[in-house]
């Protein structure tokens, strides 16, 4: 299980790292406000970002916290492209069950947002949840 040390957001990282592996994405990007998707040049694209945290047990009077944060990860194509159902599917296979580092397994949840399409592009979302340990101050 991942430990949360000095960075509470430190899987985002490790969560990048898995998507750079994903063959044929050309950009894969953090991003800390959904509007900035509109302005994608590069596709296929992935972007993520992180979407909270539900709180599982505490122990030792609350000084130790278990958690499953929730990362979103957004797959960006040229409308009516041919090739999004097999990148998002190359997407889901890089991280579903997948160890990154300490973190993991990423595990697919049911996404809170619906795919989004303009004149341009089209966004696919996906949700993946990471359990993490937090050790707080005795």
């Amino acid at each position: 299980m991942f430990e949360i040390k000095d960075d509470f957001l430190a899987a985002g990282q490790l969560l990048e790292t898995a998507l750079s592996a994903v063959p044929g994405i050309r950009h894969v990007k953090a991003l800390d406000d959904l509007a900035e998707i509109d302005k994608t040049n590069h596709t296929p694209a992935l972007f993520y970002l992180y979407y909270g945290e539900q709180l599982a047990e505490t122990a030792h009077a609350g000084a130790n916290t278990q958690l499953k944060q929730t990362w979103l990860v957004i797959l960006a194509e040229r409308k009516g492209s041919k090739a999004a159902g097999k990148n998002i599917a190359a997407t889901i296979r890089a991280l579903a069950g997948k160890m990154t580092g300490d973190a993991g397994p990423w595990q697919r949840v049911n996404t809170p947002i619906k795919p989004r399409y303009t004149s341009g592009h089209a966004f696919y979302p996906l949700a993946v949840t990471c359990q993490m340990r937090m050790r707080g101050n005795r």
